[in-house]
């Protein structure tokens, strides 16, 4: 059973639900959970409502917290953690390209790229699931049916809308802004038309140049690429993830 373990979350959908319901599991067994946190990613936990749930079961004993990209200091200076004997576990899930290449390449420029990096230097593995390594589901937090939209004078919708995410637009009728939106659902509610869709399905396909550059983290010592998130789990239950 691990110390404690450093999660970091990038900005990617696929993968991301399962991540924190893991996140959580985890926690839930006793084993403290640092997440460090991208700006892309808090911005995508907000968008999927996911964050006040993350934020309301990580809490706990030293070091059991979620470290923001958007709070820290330019230098990251809690990814110095690594240093003093607090972690010996560290995941990127889910893991955007950029993350992905960032390590491959030896950047370390983002919180998360800095996790990497520490944790490397230190042998403590890294476990990664690069989301563009595999053909997977995922879904959009939110999208517009274009075709059924602009059959209101104005738009209902972002009439009744609290926040401004939706908003009256004079050449498209409507316009989104997904970074203010709280999924309260007061469009659905108020859309006659039946044109705002949530969590709305897609498959994500991989492409073949982008694998040959996450294929290479199979060649950095103590990197271990893993399919899903709960694969942490078998690990910490003592199965070869």
């Amino acid at each position: 059973m691990p110390k404690a373990i450093a999660w970091g979350i990038t900005g990617a959908g696929s993968f991301l639900r399962e991540s924190v319901e893991t996140i959580i599991e985890i926690v839930e067994r006793g084993i403290p959970v640092t997440v460090y946190c991208s700006k892309a990613g808090e911005s995508l936990l907000k968008s999927y409502g996911l964050i006040d749930k993350l934020a309301a079961r990580v809490k706990g004993a030293y070091p059991t917290e979620i470290v923001y990209e958007s709070k820290e200091p330019p230098s990251y200076p809690s990814t110095g953690r690594f240093y003093v004997d607090i972690y010996d576990l560290a995941v990127i899930s889910p893991a955007t390209l950029n993350t992905s290449s960032k390590i491959v390449h030896g950047i370390s420029d983002s919180l998360v790229s800095n996790l990497a990096s520490h944790a490397l230097k230190n042998n403590i593995q890294l476990l990664i699931l690069p989301v563009d390594y595999f053909e997977t589901k995922s879904t959009i937090p939110i999208k517009i049916l274009r075709d059924n939209c602009g059959k209101c004078f104005e738009c209902t919708a972002a009439e009744a809308c609290p926040t401004g995410a939706l908003t009256n637009d004079s050449n498209w009728k409507v316009r989104l802004d997904i970074s203010k939106c709280t999924r309260c659902f007061e469009c659905l509610r108020n859309c006659p038309w039946n044109a705002i869709l949530f969590d709305v399905e897609i498959m994500v396909k991989p492409n073949p140049y982008y694998v040959k550059i996450i294929e290479k983290l199979y060649e950095i010592p103590n990197v271990r690429i893993i399919e899903h998130p709960r694969k942490v789990l078998e690990l910490l239950s003592g199965e070869r993830p």
